[in-house]
């Protein structure tokens, strides 16, 4: 959201011109929250809570913070989400709420300073947004999320075992808690940031919310189960796949089902009518994966996502898509999302040194696609409840393209397609094909493979 816009907004709601306003925002340092904290030194529950509501100082300070690289980093990977009941706690001027509210959520504010409460309300209005106003989570139940971001080091240690039972009474059974916490600085800028890294794993349990791959937390543990699907050629199971499952970190309840001697489209559709379980995840047995890329995928609880498959042969382009445009003479072009997974990759340069081609890689969010290889692919089953038979279905005369139908079959019926960036798979041959590859090819300095990579990348299209 652009600046100037909260600006003006802020310069109406304290009736004062915009320069004003404008001053005050550019005259704030963080230090002068630090130094009123300092000044009341509340020692318990009651005195911190009666801080974090008569402070006006998060009037300026929030929308300095909400407009850094930190806070986009931080809320990014909730822009994903649509159609879910969210609740916003510690929602201070309400930019994150309406940022949900405006993607088709349903959403809750939930904060006690009594200045924020009422600015917020009038940016609400202003917007004509339906967000709900609360100033106790008494009652609130039923939630997909919980957004915390830089609110749980606000909470006296004293209050929190009883925070987080609030918040789980007010997720369903399988929703989460997505906490971004900063439990450092407190001899710096942020006195008053409480440092519970240690105890918040333990009384998270204790108020019956699981930890997730990614740092949050899932209320319940029981996910109903996956089903691993590979579909098979013969009947050998390679030495590499044979690896593959013995690694792999299994949530409860995870079966194995096997397709061989069939085509793949056969194979798949089959495999998709067997699944007894909430997931599906398709393992192609000519790949590799990280240890807990099912832990990863289901961390984000989207009804289909995919890791990083690279193309076997030819160039090792990304097999995640964006459309561009249907032939003249049939068929559907893509584009490889070559650019996008090039910028994440040069951020992880510390975590790739060494690495092998099959690693999760610390999350970043994860992109909305129009079309994935279903060789790394976790589906729910609500898809396949909505969908007609059939789910897969090769191209004409070929023996390929049949993930992509089920992706336009997908789309038409309203699900979204993601795929997570972290989730890098290796694609077996002769050798390990993979994300050192890619960088090779992408960065243009080096080849390790005989097949001239051409002149265009990031712009070549699929047809299928």
């Amino acid at each position: 959201m652009n600046m100037n816009i909260v600006i003006r907004e802020l310069a109406r709601f304290l009736e004062i011109g915009e320069d004003e306003a404008r001053h005050r925002i550019k005259h704030y340092h963080p230090d002068q929250l630090g130094e009123e904290w300092k000044k009341a030194a509340p020692s318990n529950p009651e005195e911190v809570e009666n801080f974090y509501r008569k402070t006006d100082k998060y009037l300026c300070d929030l929308i300095l913070w909400n407009h850094t690289e930190e806070f986009h980093r931080r809320s990014q990977p909730l822009m994903y989400y649509r159609n879910k009941r969210i609740l916003e706690i510690g929602a201070g001027n309400g930019s994150l709420c309406i940022a949900l509210a405006m993607n088709g959520n349903e959403v809750t504010y939930y904060d006690i300073n009594e200045k924020l409460f009422v600015f917020a309300a009038q940016r609400f209005a202003d917007r004509l947004l339906p967000i709900k106003m609360i100033k106790d989570l008494k009652g609130e139940r039923d939630y997909d999320i919980v957004v915390a971001i830089d609110t749980l080091e606000h909470i006296h240690p004293d209050a929190l075992p009883k925070f987080l039972k609030d918040i789980s009474h007010c997720l369903r059974d399988g929703g989460f808690l997505y906490h971004r916490s900063q439990f450092t600085q407190q001899e710096g800028l942020f006195p008053m940031h409480y440092d519970h890294s240690k105890i918040l794993p333990k009384l998270a349990e204790d108020a019956g919310l699981a930890p997730r791959s990614n740092g949050d937390y899932i209320k319940g543990t029981s996910t109903g189960g996956v089903q691993i699907s590979i579909p098979l050629r013969d009947d050998q199971h390679s030495v590499g796949l044979t690896q593959n499952l013995i690694s792999l970190d299994l949530p409860p309840m995870t079966n194995l089902l096997t397709c061989t001697k069939h085509s793949v489209d056969y194979a798949r559709n089959l495999l998709a009518k067997k699944l007894d379980r909430d997931w599906l995840f398709f393992m192609d047995a000519d790949q590799s994966f990280p240890n807990d890329v099912l832990q990863r995928l289901m961390s984000w609880n989207l009804d289909i996502i995919s890791g990083i498959v690279f193309q076997r042969g030819g160039e090792p382009i990304p097999m995640v898509y964006k459309y561009i445009m249907e032939g003249e003479g049939g068929g559907n072009y893509y584009m490889p999302l070559v650019k996008e997974l090039k910028e994440y990759l040069d951020m992880q340069k510390v975590e790739l040194e060494g690495a092998k081609q099959a690693i999760c890689l610390p999350p970043y969010g994860v992109l909305e696609v129009d079309g994935v290889s279903a060789g790394c692919l976790l589906i729910h089953r609500r898809v396949f409840d909505e969908l007609e038979e059939p789910y897969f279905k090769c191209n004409d005369n070929t023996s390929c393209g049949e993930d992509f139908y089920f992706c336009r079959k997908a789309q038409a019926a309203g699900f979204k397609i993601f795929a997570d960036p972290s989730v890098m798979c290796g694609h077996l041959s002769q050798y390990e094909r993979g994300w050192k590859h890619f960088l090779a090819w992408a960065n243009k300095d080096q080849f390790p493979w005989d097949k001239d990579p051409g002149q265009v990348h990031g712009s070549r299209d699929e047809k299928v």
